[in-house]
């Protein structure tokens, strides 16, 4: 048989493996190359963080309070070739730093759901994201310590007056508290997933030094910061 037949030959059962695979495998290269593709970011200036007015509901009042209040909200946004399908956020897990530097668990934590931004009632899981298309999601707020108090909101018991506290926009508020954020350097690990997606996961570095500053700009150097951490 001469070289080029063998050539030939060589080339035709290639070309027969890859007719195969893809016969046997088209659904699954359509359903990989046409999926949705969730990403997740926070911007520490808006839209994704500004400063807002919290309105009080206490059904006592005969005039509804206003106060000044910061929202922290992550924009999710999908990249991908298909709709993402019933999309959730999901905070996994959250660290504070110690003492000797390293970040431990806080086990006292209760991993739970965010709830969609710009919903009523609340969402869990937002309907849809088109390709090409995005979301803002609560992620938490802080208020002004002095409306705080005027409001009777419940405070941890190492709540120390004047001070910023952080509150997770949770799909319900734990009887513990646990989604009050005292002052100090945290981690927190997020999910974002569909129904037709796999979930990616996500980690900030939040570092909360407790102090209130009615500059928007000054809050988001003084106040607050986050930054975006690479999961190993």
């Amino acid at each position: 048989m001469s070289e080029w037949a063998i050539y030939g030959s060589f080339a035709s059962a290639i070309a027969t493996l890859l007719a195969v695979f893809v016969a046997l495998f088209r659904e699954e290269l359509r359903t990989y190359w046409y999926r949705p593709i969730l990403t997740a970011t926070i911007r520490l200036k808006p839209p994704d963080c500004h400063k807002t007015q919290l309105v009080s509901s206490n059904p006592v009042q005969v005039l509804a309070q206003r106060g000044e209040c910061y929202y922290l909200r992550i924009w999710v946004q999908n990249e991908g070739r298909q709709r993402a399908e019933k999309v959730q956020v999901f905070v996994s897990r959250l660290q504070k730093q110690h003492a000797d530097g390293r970040f431990k668990d806080v086990d006292s934590f209760l991993p739970m759901n965010l709830r969609w931004s710009h919903s009523s009632p609340p969402e869990i899981f937002a309907e849809g994201i088109s390709l090409g298309m995005g979301r803002h999601c609560d992620f938490a707020h802080i208020v002004d310590p002095v409306f705080r108090e005027q409001l009777m909101h419940p405070t941890p018991p190492q709540f120390t007056k004047g001070r910023t506290i952080l509150e997770l926009d949770l799909e319900v508020q734990p009887n513990t508290l646990s989604h009050l954020v005292l002052e100090g350097h945290y981690r927190f690990y997020v999910k974002v997933a569909a129904a037709n997606a796999h979930p990616i996961e996500k980690c900030w570095d939040l570092n909360l030094t407790g102090k209130w500053f009615s500059e928007e700009d000054k809050m988001f150097s003084e106040g607050i910061g986050i930054v975006p951490l690479v999961i190993r």
